[in-house]
C-alpha cells in the first residue's frame, strides 16, 4: 500500500527518472554515487508517501475545522482589525520540514469558490514574510456562509507547488487537493467566528488533528 499510494509515480516521476539513470551510470563509473543516488530514491519514496487520513468526528460535526497540513504551528496571528486578505481575523502557519508529509488536506467541506497563484520569492518558509513574499497558492473553500482561505507557499528548497482541484469543485473535510515539493509552509486564513485549539509550537497532522471549530 506504501508504493502503491507513494505520490513519486505521479508527483516525482522527474526525480525518479533522473535518479535512476544517474544510479545507473554511478554503478559503473564510481560506485559511490551508486550508493549515494539510491539513499536519495529511498528518501524519496519516503517523502512522496500519501498516507490514509480521517477524522471521524469532523466528518459527523461540521463545526471541526481540520489542519490542512503535517508540521510545526510556527505562528498563530490575530488582527481584531480583520486586515488580512480576504477580510479574515487569524492566519496560522504550519512549516513542513522535508520529513513530514507534504500532502494537503481540505481543513472543512464545501465548494472551491477561488484558487489563485501568485509567483513570488524563495525565502525561508519558516519566516512571517514568505507568506505574501513567498511563490504561494491559495483556495477559497466555503460551505453554507463559513469561509476559509488555505495557502500553499514555497520555501527555500520548495520550487513546486501542486493543486490538485478546480474552482467550483466540492471537497469531503479531510480531502487532500495538492502537495508541496520539499520543505515548505502551508497557511490557513480564518474568519473571527472561529475558535481554535491550538497553540504555536504543536506538531499536527493533516486531515487528522483539529485546528479548532465554528462558534456560531
Amino acid at each position: 500500500m506504501f508504493i502503491t499510494k507513494n505520490l513519486i509515480w505521479t508527483e516525482g516521476r522527474e526525480i525518479l527518472a533522473i535518479a535512476t539513470v544517474v544510479a545507473i551510470l554511478g554503478f559503473f563509473v564510481w560506485i559511490p554515487i551508486f550508493w549515494a543516488t539510491l539513499i536519495f530514491l529511498l528518501w524519496s519514496l519516503y517523502f512522496f508517501r500519501n498516507p490514509d487520513r480521517s477524522n471521524t468526528a469532523a466528518e459527523i460535526d461540521s463545526s471541526l475545522i481540520l489542519c490542512p497540513a503535517d508540521g510545526r504551528v510556527v505562528d498563530i496571528f490575530y488582527d481584531a482589525e480583520k486586515s488580512l486578505e480576504g477580510n479574515f481575523a487569524y492566519r496560522i502557519s504550519i512549516f513542513l520540514s522535508a520529513f513530514d508529509v507534504h500532502v494537503n488536506r481540505a481543513p472543512i467541506k464545501g465548494v472551491v469558490t477561488h484558487i489563485k497563484y501568485k509567483p513570488g520569492a524563495f525565502k525561508p518558509a519558516f519566516l512571517p514574510k514568505s507568506s505574501h513574499l513567498n511563490e504561494h497558492n491559495d483556495i477559497v473553500i466555503e460551505d453554507s456562509g463559513k469561509k476559509i482561505r488555505v495557502r500553499q507557499i514555497a520555501g527555500l528548497i520548495a520550487r513546486r507547488i501542486r493543486c490538485w482541484v478546480k474552482k467550483d469543485e466540492e471537497l469531503r473535510v479531510g480531502q487532500s487537493y495538492g502537495m508541496i515539493k520539499f520543505g515548505s509552509r502551508v497557511d490557513i486564513f480564518l474568519p473571527e467566528n472561529v475558535r481554535i485549539d491550538l497553540k504555536k509550537g504543536n506538531y499536527v497532522y493533516g486531515g487528522k488533528t483539529v485546528l479548532g471549530r465554528w462558534i456560531r
